[in-house]
């Protein structure tokens, strides 16, 4: 049987936030154009994974009359406070923020941490340290779902980002990463029984992603680079044996596989 230890850091959440703004030739007020932030994840070993989130930022590319570009950041509306994000999981997704900024183009996002942050082991609550309030996160793949709007994901992987130190403290180290449902690929699938608290790992020439199957073993991995992947599902418990599907071949759609039923 493999470690709980081990498996702490075999994890990626999953934070989608969705970024939905009007088509801008008709949208908005006096200007402006509507921008809504969805919040999302995938399931972790964790217990909970607490992040204190203070605020929320769009740095906005305009060009005036003369095609001269300028650039500002500009705030939306949140509730500050504590999220813990496994509380939208598997598809769920909550309303995070919202507010009117400028017309243009979208470059970056700007999160401002609390001290707040923690994720609970084994019934306990331990510390986040955080050496950096700020995570500017570069906007690379923006897709359009229509003419009236645009959509962002951010991928906030836990396993690079939660880190224990020499010291023996947990560390809040964030490395949140872009993708699009619609340029990339989705899998999604049930791992049984559920007794296997099987750990479901992608591996790609170019990406590895991980997922915890939710309580019916139901799994997603969102974010998937077009090309031929491998999927390694790892059992941790009660001497369920590892299985391994290989040559998966994805492209900008969702692939459904049928149920994979471990064995001893």
């Amino acid at each position: 049987m493999k470690t709980t230890a081990k498996i702490l850091f075999a994890v990626t959440v999953l934070i989608t936030f969705l970024l939905l703004s009007c088509k801008k030739e008709n949208s908005g007020i006096g200007g402006k154009q509507k921008v809504s932030v969805y919040l999302t994840d995938n399931p972790v070993t964790f217990e909970q994974v607490n992040i204190d989130i203070q605020k929320v930022e769009l740095k906005i590319e305009v060009k005036d009359s003369t095609g001269t570009e300028h650039e500002s950041w500009e705030t939306l509306n949140i509730r500050p406070g504590v999220y813990n994000i496994l509380n939208f999981r598997n598809g769920i997704d909550t309303l995070f923020a919202s507010g009117f900024v400028s017309q243009g183009e979208i470059k970056k996002v700007r999160l401002t941490l609390g001290t707040s942050n923690s994720v609970v082991v084994n019934g306990a609550n331990v510390p986040l340290a955080l050496k950096d309030a700020v995570v500017i996160i570069n906007v690379d793949d923006i897709s359009e779902m229509n003419a009236a709007n645009m959509k962002i994901n951010l991928d906030f992987d836990a396993a690079g980002s939660i880190i224990l130190n020499n010291n023996g403290q947990f560390e809040l180290l964030p490395h949140i990463r872009t993708f699009s449902d619609e340029h990339d690929g989705r899998i999604e699938g049930r791992i049984l029984p559920k007794e296997a608290a099987a750990i479901v790992t992608m591996k790609s020439a170019s990406q590895t992603l991980l997922a915890i199957p939710g309580n019916e073993g139901e799994f997603k991995i969102r974010g998937i680079k077009a090309g031929t992947v491998d999927l390694f599902i790892d059992a941790t418990a009660n001497g369920y044996r590892d299985t391994t599907i290989k040559n998966i071949v994805v492209g900008n759609n969702e692939i459904k596989l049928p149920n994979i039923l471990l064995q001893k």
